[in-house]
């Protein structure tokens, strides 16, 4: 009896040193984020990419094509720029981390066509000046933490690869950066985020992995999860694979360009973009709704202009044309849609530094003062 209790007690703290000593970054199926997001570690194989109906039954996962440009060899080594794995938590092989949503949003808050899609969305962007058959970008921006005025408003720096049009209904979209949006996360943390559409934004668009359509194979990077406050800059490239198709997305906290692969858009959910991008785009966008005929304060960037030291920029512009290897920006043109309040500047053919208002909320102040000025007075001669 006395040798089983002995054995008994060598088996508990023999459990109980392996409780106490599991290492830091042990690979769990729910992680909890610093931030209070929760995070699920989901089967690659039952993420929601997959059951969108153009690739239901079908399409079978790809790998990480072997040539892939500036792909990590150790994924260790490019994580901690989010929040919820900073202390070195990742997913376990097989398995992909899906952020449980509070809202239940998936895409653009309007529909329609041109004007009534873009109506309050004001942008600072940076693009080729002459048509090319792009196959992929690459850039280094800067991560804002720019005031967002209203829950139903955002702001953003992206790239965009783009095919088709507005007028005919088939524009078709990739879009990948950093972007604040309460509206969507219930907070104001700037997060990475994707976007694709196949119909010029009005019935098929999809914020992140909340529809089908995105395949994700890494599971050490959280899309839409925040990005740390000691990132300063993320780099991110779009390379279309030229064997099979599809648009591979890759991500990194620094210039450097080891990059991780983070999953890929299936050529098979695109009608223009099944070959190249018509058009690429870098820069900023928010929303503007305009209450009571007021325009948002929301800051673009870092809510300061060009002109300051502390805008927001991005730079070592790439892309990938015919010979499809990555190659700098050579003939970049920028343009604001509402240069009062943000705006853009060319700092070589391949960096710019954008955003504002910087100024807009004192003047909305300084008019709110003089109304109410005027009332005082008002009211004092009656």
């Amino acid at each position: 009896m006395s040798s089983f209790r002995s054995s008994s007690w060598v088996l508990f703290f023999c459990l109980l040193s392996l409780t106490l000593f599991v290492p830091v970054g042990s690979l769990t199926t729910t992680i909890n984020s610093p931030d209070g997001d929760v995070i699920d570690c989901t089967d690659i194989l039952a993420q929601p990419g997959f059951s969108h109906p153009l690739l239901k039954d079908h399409h079978k996962l790809q790998e990480i094509p072997k040539n892939l440009p500036n792909t990590a060899k150790n994924e260790d080594g490019v994580s901690g720029w989010q929040v919820w794995n900073r202390n070195g938590s990742k997913c376990l092989e097989g398995t992909i981390p899906i952020r449980r949503t509070v809202s239940q949003e998936n895409g653009t808050t309007s529909s329609g066509a041109g004007a009534e899609v873009t109506e309050g969305y004001e942008y600072a962007i940076a693009h080729l000046n002459r048509t090319r058959e792009v196959y992929g970008t690459k850039v280094t921006m800067s991560v804002g933490h720019p005031k967002v005025d209203r829950v139903g408003e955002f702001s953003l720096g992206q790239i965009w690869l783009v095919s088709g049009s507005y007028e005919k209904g088939d524009l078709n979209s990739i879009e990948a950066g950093w972007q604040v949006f309460p509206g969507l996360y219930s907070d104001y943390q700037p997060r990475l985020f994707i976007f694709w559409t196949r119909d010029a934004y009005t019935l098929e668009r999809c914020y992140n992995l909340r529809c089908p359509g995105f395949i994700q194979t890494s599971g050490n990077v959280l899309i839409e999860g925040a990005i740390s406050p000691q990132t300063e800059v993320i780099t991110i490239q779009i390379w279309k694979d030229p064997s099979l198709g599809h648009w591979w997305l890759s991500v990194g906290p620094s210039s450097d360009t080891v990059l991780l692969p983070v999953g890929y858009w299936p050529t098979e959910i695109f009608t223009c973009l099944t070959d190249h991008a018509d058009k690429v785009e870098w820069g900023g966008e928010i929303v503007n709704r305009n209450v009571s005929g007021r325009h948002t304060t929301t800051q673009m960037g870092s809510g300061y202009r060009p002109s300051s030291t502390r805008a927001a920029y991005m730079r070592d512009l790439e892309i990938v044309i015919n010979n499809r290897d990555f190659q700098p920006t050579v003939d970049l043109v920028v343009g604001a849609t509402d240069p009062t309040y943000y705006t853009i500047q060319k700092t070589s053919n391949t960096s710019f530094s954008y955003g504002g208002p910087e100024h807009a909320g004192a003047i909305h102040l300084r008019l709110d003062l003089v109304f109410l000025c005027f009332c005082f007075s008002f009211f004092l001669l009656l």
